[in-house]
């Protein structure tokens, strides 16, 4: 009972701390990661253990939920359009910024390029929870449309932290084979990576291709998005109690959303509103408690020396989203919203940041800061760029 008060409570405090930054032309989300990390284990420590307990699953339920809707809101005329540059997207970026941070920390931090590429890799992926709800937002409203600019970032995105977290998980078992002596045949997990979008992204078509024959003609708009909503959870299960390399249920969720989307026709709609309104609450919490993964007292002596690698290394991943989108027919102000949209870090950083210390690996302290200090730095840099750019940039997109 009192865990239940304490939900409530937390859902009206993150609402109402997101309602007042909101008054600062700051987005919602940074009040509601403000009140997690406040009301956190490293912050005045007053949320119950039993409810943090809770705090995986109920990040998961809101993380499957935004990227089904944004998966449903991209229309099989928009793969056309941006099919290539999403392609280019998913790649680049992350894996630019993964080496430059593995020679930056040769340099800075006297890791080894090993060491250097663990860290580079747990800070290359962009966080689906800042970027995927900002693009769904624009879509709902009618922003960037004509050259299906928010599309093409949920795609890029979705496909970007497979790769970063293949890549980080790879040297991760190169650092521990050289240790124990053994090899490791990275071009071996390089193939993977391409297997395991693919894999996914078929994943995602069988269930709604299934879906096409049992349950999307079900009349009761309640009962259909329950069975799509159980469909979706499933499938996070399958990767958080197996753990399959060659599968990644956040990219198959997106694409369930996109393939139902296909085969729905404008029935879709129903579905998306029903989605969309357990997301008003479900954001709440995951924002939240994305804020209370977060420890500021870690980044300690690391600050400058962290500030230093994340300058570069957000300048060679901006380089790269421009090369991604060389070729296109995008603006040079689209191409300049499409930087500041990948800035921003959260989830996986938050996730990922202590494993290597939990692992023993030599410097996983300072991984950890520096991994800290770059959701510090990078989400609200990036949540409060596209908020306050998007009118601008996009303006006749």
């Amino acid at each position: 009972m009192i865990t239940l008060v304490f939900f409530i409570f937390l859902a009206i405090y993150s609402n109402y701390l997101g309602k007042i930054v909101e008054k600062f032309k700051i987005p919602s989300l940074i009040g509601m990661m403000i009140a997690g990390v406040l009301i956190g284990p490293h912050g005045f420590n007053k949320t119950p253990e039993l409810a943090l307990s809770f705090a995986p699953v109920l990040k998961d339920i809101a993380l499957v939920i935004v990227l089904f809707i944004g998966g449903l809101g991209i229309g099989a005329d928009q793969i056309k359009k941006i099919g290539r540059p999403a392609v280019l997207l998913s790649i680049i970026p992350a894996t630019l910024e993964g080496f430059a941070v593995a020679y930056l920390s040769m340099l800075f931090l006297n890791f080894t390029f090993i060491q250097g590429a663990i860290l580079g890799f747990i800070i290359a992926a962009v966080s689906p929870a800042v970027l995927i709800p900002s693009m769904v937002s624009l879509i709902d409203k009618n922003i960037g449309q004509k050259k299906s600019i928010p599309q093409l970032l949920l795609v890029g995105a979705s496909a970007d932290d497979t790769i970063a977290i293949t890549l980080f998980t790879s040297f991760l078992a190169v650092y521990f084979q050289k240790i124990d002596g053994g090899s490791f045949d990275i071009k071996t997990q390089l193939l993977l990576i391409p297997i395991s979008i693919v894999l996914s992204l078929f994943m995602g078509w069988i269930v709604a291709f299934i879906g096409k024959k049992y349950f999307l003609n079900i009349r009761n708009p309640k009962l259909k998005i329950a069975i799509i909503f159980t469909l979706c959870m499933g499938l996070r299960f399958i990767e958080n109690r197996y753990h399959f390399s060659l599968y990644n249920s956040l990219l198959t969720i997106m694409s369930l959303g996109f393939f139902i989307r296909y085969y729905s026709g404008e029935g879709y709609k129903e579905v998306h509103g029903g989605m969309n309104s357990i997301w008003k609450y479900g954001k709440i919490y995951l924002f939240t408690f994305v804020g209370m993964a977060i420890n500021p007292a870690l980044v300690g002596g690391y600050f400058f020396i962290g500030l230093i690698i994340l300058f570069f290394s957000l300048s060679i991943r901006s380089l790269g989203v421009l090369i991604a989108l060389v070729g296109t027919e995008l603006t040079y102000k689209e191409r300049l919203f499409c930087v500041i949209a990948y800035l921003p870090k959260a989830t996986v950083q938050s996730a990922k940041s202590g494993i290597p210390l939990q692992m023993g690996v030599a410097g996983g302290e300072v991984m950890q800061a520096i991994a800290i200090l770059s959701v510090l730095i990078t989400a609200p840099l990036g949540a409060i760029g596209i908020n306050s750019t998007y009118k601008n940039l996009l303006k006749d997109s």
